[in-house]
């Protein structure tokens, strides 16, 4: 009797949730955009990025008639690898707006913030924790909004040979998205996915790399790259929101110091997923869930590592990830 009680409790428990999942795709002249491949600017100038990272921030979501969810309380890292972020199962049925903020809030960037704290007391996962590249200027400075570096053609040979770095800062260089009128997209019962695009050349619109340098502070150029936020329609969503795709899915792999995080969607069964050592030793294993969520491994040794498992069409997959 108790596991007949049981089976029928525990989907009527979880009728009215649904996960909610928030995929910001990195594109460059409207094509995937891929580190160290070579794409012509918005001015005419060939440019290859070595990486493209910024936090996102105070989220809030309206559904369902005027009703807010408050995600204010996390701040989130995203970049050109990982770019999938699982809000959590929440009773939400139908999505109409999303707000959302690009760069650390004030209240958790500076030792002036009443939710600062030392970037040392984070868990290695919380995304104000340690990163690489770097994304802390310290205690008085804060953190980098958004950081992009790589190398530009300064010579006109369709090269690009020029290095430089843009590190964000400052508590007014943060900015505001917002989207009132949402298209989600429903995959399944229990799953809606909000998708969107981030277009990196819109985001580098009007400025010349090539003559950029290495620049890590909240004026001039910088102020100009979050400006382009608001101005230059960095975010937007696709001419497919909305439109739920087939046997969609999709694993995100990421690393922080000491610690891999796992996002997955859209796998129709139960799965393992093995991590191994560069001896191939396992080290840690975890089972996907059905339909969607997200784990951490923490705890581990800077070095290579090696992650397995079955896709939604059972075929096997292998991941290479550097811990540091």
């Amino acid at each position: 009797m108790k596991k007949l009680v049981f089976f029928f409790l525990l989907p009527f428990l979880g009728f009215a949730q649904k996960n909610i999942f928030l995929h910001i795709d990195p594109v460059f002249n409207n094509q995937a955009f891929i580190p160290q491949t070579v794409y012509m600017g918005n001015n005419g100038q060939n440019v290859a990025l070595d990486y493209l990272k910024y936090y996102l921030a105070d989220v809030t979501i309206t559904h369902d008639g005027g009703q807010v969810l408050d995600l204010t309380q996390t701040v989130y890292l995203m970049d050109d690898a990982s770019h999938t972020i699982y809000f959590g199962a929440h009773n939400v049925t139908n999505i109409e707006q999303i707000n959302f903020l690009i760069g650390v809030p004030s209240r958790f960037n500076t030792q002036a913030g009443s939710l600062a704290q030392d970037i040392s007391t984070y868990n290695a996962t919380n995304a104000l924790s340690f990163q690489s590249p770097s994304m802390y200027w310290g205690w008085a400075a804060g953190y980098m909004h958004m950081i992009v570096g790589g190398k530009a053609d300064g010579n006109n040979d369709q090269i690009p040979e020029a290095y430089f770095e843009l590190h964000n800062l400052g508590d007014h260089n943060q900015r505001s998205v917002s989207f009132p009128n949402v298209i989600p997209t429903n995959s399944n019962p229990t799953q809606i996915d909000l998708y969107f695009n981030c277009h990196v050349d819109h985001w580098l619109n009007g400025i010349n790399l090539a003559t950029v340098g290495v620049l890590h502070d909240e004026t001039g150029i910088n102020i100009q790259v979050m400006q382009n936020v608001e101005t230059k329609a960095v975010f937007d969503q696709p001419a497919t929101a909305g439109v739920a795709v087939v046997n969609q899915a999709a694993v995100q792999i990421s690393s922080q110091q000491g610690a891999i995080q796992c996002t997955w969607v859209g796998q129709h069964t139960e799965t393992e997923i093995v991590l191994l050592d560069q001896s191939g030793r396992q080290i840690r294993k975890q089972t996907f869930g059905n339909s969607a969520g997200q784990f951490s491994w923490i705890g581990l040794n800077p070095g290579l590592y090696f992650i397995q498992y079955a896709d939604h069409q059972g075929k096997e997959q292998s991941r290479q990830v550097l811990v540091f």
